[in-house]
């Protein structure tokens, strides 16, 4: 007799993501020429003088165990002794900052720390799969809010005005994934004042708040540390950490004292090794800078190329490393991906994935594409055809 699943993992489809990363694996393996504008893994590595320093500290034992369920305080101390100078926010590594296997299960300890199975949880639609997957999996209500589409994604106020009441979490991406919208100071303090006054915990997903490219970088703990107020993060794009799994959460003393129950069920503690490439750098003042100028010249490239093609609609991306660009209502988004790979050699996700406001879009990362790969890409890019008639020959 077949085992059977459990109705709550069943529910739940994965993302088109890692079929079409299989085609571009598949594709690269025989020798064929894609530009994966899919998966938003960064061109660079870390920063090499960070690798090597760590490479000294390999043949100590402690490189190799457990560390403390919260991180290294030593590594606590130093972000927060960054995040203190860059952004002028105050938090006590001991008491209100955990580091984290990532930006994803740093949300699922935030989550799992505030709400109980059958409250509300708000998402702004298109939203990011893996926090729907997160309110899923712990049995929460998912209440998907569209934004507003123009030549970007705007927040829908009347709307959310009418549903923060009685949510327990709303859940921001800033900027955003898939979308890049960023939101200006003035709608994160209405957010902010929305859900307080509506004891509605908001947990803040930035983990592209260096990749913001609007001037706007406000965040509400630079005024007063807001109890229903939780931040979570990532390295994997700042410092290209991703193989590392290494995130971060910041909030209230009491609520991350519950999300570290999590962490220590899940995951016990974060890579030791991945810290102390961390340590290293946040050292190095100026690198990620560096690096988001660069993400902002390929913004720019993208933005003019698919002005040229035919077919698809530049969507403005205020930061992060993405547009969810409008495409034609009579061809399924699914088609349209893979009639771009086939016919372009561009991998790009179908955005029905983010949701429903998602459907007819198409998510572009400009912010994986090499030095090496971005003219052709972009040629490439510029090339596309998807009007009537070209449709009407490849469907």
């Amino acid at each position: 007799m077949k085992t059977e699943t459990s109705e709550r993992t069943a529910r739940i489809h994965m993302p088109p993501l890692h079929s079409i990363m299989n085609r571009v694996r598949e594709m690269r393996s025989t020798g064929q020429e894609v530009y994966s504008m899919a998966q938003a893994v960064p061109w660079y590595g870390p920063p090499e003088q960070a690798v090597e320093a760590v490479k000294q500290a390999m043949d100590r034992k402690s490189f190799h165990l457990y560390g403390p369920d919260p991180g290294h305080l030593s590594t606590r101390a130093a972000l927060a002794g960054e995040i203190k100078r860059r952004r002028g926010i105050d938090i006590d590594p001991q008491r209100e900052l955990h580091l984290t296997c990532g930006a994803s299960q740093a949300f699922v300890s935030a989550l799992l720390a505030v709400a109980d199975p059958g409250d509300r949880a708000i998402v702004l639609e298109p939203y990011y799969f893996d926090h729907v997957f997160a309110i899923q999996f712990s049995s929460l209500v998912l209440d998907s809010i569209p934004m507003v589409e123009d030549s970007g994604w705007t927040v829908p106020w009347e709307i959310l005005e009418q549903r923060v009441p009685g949510a327990k979490v709303m859940v921001l991406v800033n900027p955003g994934n898939p979308t890049g919208a960023v939101l200006s100071e003035e709608e994160l303090r209405r957010i902010v004042k929305l859900t307080g006054e509506n004891n509605c915990t908001l947990i803040i997903d930035e983990t592209y708040e260096q990749f913001n490219f609007t001037g706007s970088s406000h965040h509400p703990w630079m005024e007063s540390k807001q109890d229903h107020v939780l931040t979570l993060g990532s390295f994997s794009k700042s410092f290209s950490l991703s193989g590392w799994r290494l995130g971060y959460l910041f909030g209230a003393d009491h609520i991350l004292t519950q999300a570290l129950k999590v962490q220590d069920s899940v995951v016990i503690c974060p890579s030791t090794p991945g810290q102390m490439l961390l340590e290293e750098c946040l050292n190095l003042e100026g690198w990620v800078e560096k690096r988001s100028e660069e993400v902002r010249y390929r913004l720019d490239l993208c933005r003019d190329a698919m002005e040229k093609a035919e077919g698809l609609e530049w969507r403005k991306a205020g930061g992060g490393f993405f547009t969810l660009a409008k495409t034609p209502d009579t061809i399924d988004a699914y088609a349209l991906a893979e009639h771009l790979i086939s016919k372009y050699s561009i991998a790009a996700i179908p955005g029905d994935a983010f949701g429903s406001s998602g459907r007819h879009h198409l998510r572009f990362s400009f912010g994986c594409l090499s030095d090496e790969e971005l003219v052709p890409a972009m040629s490439a890019l510029a090339t596309v055809n998807l009007d009537g008639s070209a449709l009407s020959k490849a469907f």
